[in-house]
């Protein structure tokens, strides 16, 4: 098992790693430090002073634990952290560690989940990878940088293979904190002091019975409120394939006490378009909404279809041009494209001010971009709740 010295020297290497990175903020779970997309000013890297005492009673156990003490139901746990943390904003971090690879892994959300920015450092057979998604809700930002490369995507209303880490997603928080729970033969070992609140110090020194066919070994510890809330995880757990040992440290921290005060400020480097459908469906507009200038010579594929289209299909359509910018486009400035009644190719036509085409969009599509930076924008997209 890890001590508590080890936690936090990990800890405050995952700090500086972000702030190498250039990647999310957030705080320690007993912080209040400003969360932006960037490293917050006032996080605490000391560890808070906690008293650990042997005595729980059963009115203390969380959601999920028996009354003998047991964690018999890990899913019912896993619900009421996830349903006590739905309104709020935090941080959701995990890390780990063996011979061959380690990683961060965290999510910071606003209280009511949008905006939410995600980060994934991992270091894997000495190659260093670095993926950020700051999210909106109808538009995204990434930003992917393997060892010194970075590329950087736009999107609105089309994520398809965007690494975003999400609180649903696969391998995102919520399936992090089930399969850390549900791996270990967990009981009540206690409570802790921390900070003024008290938590339930569950224990776990094998590996439970459902994954016993995953690890040889598994040792952890779990510090949760009475409600539910799991603030934090500390584990270590060995595999055995083919004659090989491997342990693995691993750990996940979740703070409440955060503030979303903006997006990270790599967002601002970027130009930020917008895709929408003017003037009566006959022509559509590609508006800088912030961040930098759009060089001239940008080209975009763009498609069109007269109906709405469903979510993640920005790139098909009836009719598909393409427009090259003879201009910087500025923030704040828009260029219009219209196309023929026949949808052909070379009918499709840039403009500087709104214009009326002959084809009248029920969806559009832009793909393409300059450089390092890749745009995926639709609009008109037809949604579950449109149907």
């Amino acid at each position: 098992m890890r001590p508590p010295t080890r936690r936090a020297a990990l800890a405050v290497c995952a700090a500086l790693l972000l702030v190498t990175a250039g990647c999310s903020g957030g705080a320690n779970p007993t912080s209040t430090a400003t969360t932006t997309g960037d490293t917050p000013t006032d996080a605490t890297t000391t560890p808070p002073t906690e008293t650990w005492s042997p005595n729980a009673s059963v009115e203390q156990y969380p959601p999920g634990v028996a009354d003998n003490g047991t964690l018999v139901n890990a899913s019912a746990l896993v619900d009421a952290h996830f349903e006590a943390t739905a309104n709020r904003a935090s941080a959701f971090t995990v890390e780990w560690d063996s011979q061959s690879e380690n990683g961060v892994r965290r999510y910071v959300r606003s209280a009511d989940g949008t905006p939410y920015y995600s980060v994934f450092n991992r270091t894997s057979d000495g190659v260093r990878t670095t993926e950020q998604f700051y999210a909106t809700g109808s538009h995204g930002y990434s930003r992917v940088t393997v060892d010194d490369e970075t590329v950087y995507r736009v999107y609105q209303n089309n994520t398809r293979g965007v690494s975003a880490w999400t609180q649903d997603s696969t391998a995102g928080p919520r399936d992090s904190l089930s399969r850390q729970l549900a791996s270990g033969n967990y009981s009540v070992n206690g409570t802790v002091e921390r900070g003024g609140q008290t938590f339930v110090q569950l224990s776990a020194d094998e590996v439970s019975q459902d994954r016993s066919g995953f690890y040889a070994a598994y040792e952890g510890t779990v510090l949760v409120t009475p409600e539910g809330v799991v603030h934090e995880v500390d584990a270590s757990h060995t595999t055995e394939s083919d004659g090989e040992t491997v342990q693995t440290e691993a750990s996940i921290t979740v703070d409440t006490d955060v503030e979303w005060s903006g997006p990270p400020s790599w967002v601002g480097d970027l130009p930020q378009l917008s895709l929408s459908i003017v003037e009566g469906g006959q022509a559509v507009e590609i508006r800088n909404t912030g961040g930098t200038a759009l060089p001239a010579d940008t080209s975009f594929d763009v498609v069109g279809s007269e109906e709405r289209t469903l979510a993640g299909r920005p790139s098909r359509g009836d009719i598909e041009g393409t427009i090259t910018l003879d201009a910087s486009l500025e923030p704040g400035d828009a260029v219009y494209v219209t196309a023929g009644a026949d949808g052909s190719a070379s009918s499709f036509a840039l403009h500087d001010e709104p214009t009326r085409g002959e084809y009248t969009f029920g969806s559009a599509g832009l793909t393409g971009g300059s450089e390092n930076v890749y745009y995926r924008l639709a609009t008109g997209i037809q949604t579950f709740e449109d149907e």
